[in-house]
């Protein structure tokens, strides 16, 4: 009877450790990893995150999302994805939409004055993703809108 106590309380133990393990890992997973997740797109570690905000919790993880990463070299950025180049008014003008929705202030505001790159990923439920880097800055700015 002992051992069977024994026995339970050790696999009790157990799952509970594995658990927090989870737990552990998940929340403190980088961005990066859960865009790789999300979106299927890899983009390089390390970075510094300057600022992020998000619409909050929702049942079926709608919302929006807006992430700024700061790099140290451009070249792995650069890399990272088929970057489309040149002024585009249509993304700028759905990029703010989102932000504002977000009431970012405006020292956290993609500069679209600058020369930058940029990047969308469409999913069949309209959800969008739009990737922005500014290479003078070395700062990618991460903007999702999830339905």
């Amino acid at each position: 009877m002992v051992r069977k106590a024994s026995i339970f309380l050790i696999s009790i133990s157990l799952v509970i450790v594995l658990f927090v393990g989870f737990l552990y890992k998940k929340i403190n997973m980088p961005y990066t990893d859960v865009i790789r997740l999300n979106w299927s797109i890899k983009l390089p570690n390390p970075y510094e995150e300057v600022y992020s905000i998000d619409s909050g919790p929702s049942f079926h993880g709608d919302g929006e999302r807006y992430h700024i990463f700061s790099y140290k070299d451009n070249e792995d950025v650069e890399l990272s994805l088929k970057w489309k180049e040149g002024k585009n008014v249509a993304v700028e003008s759905a990029i703010n939409q989102v932000l504002n929705t977000l009431n970012v202030p405006a020292k956290y505001m993609p500069d679209f004055q600058s020369k930058y790159k940029y990047y969308l990923k469409r999913e069949q439920d309209s959800s969008v993703i739009y990737l922005v880097f500014f290479p003078n800055t070395k700062r990618l700015y991460v903007i999702e809108d999830i339905y």
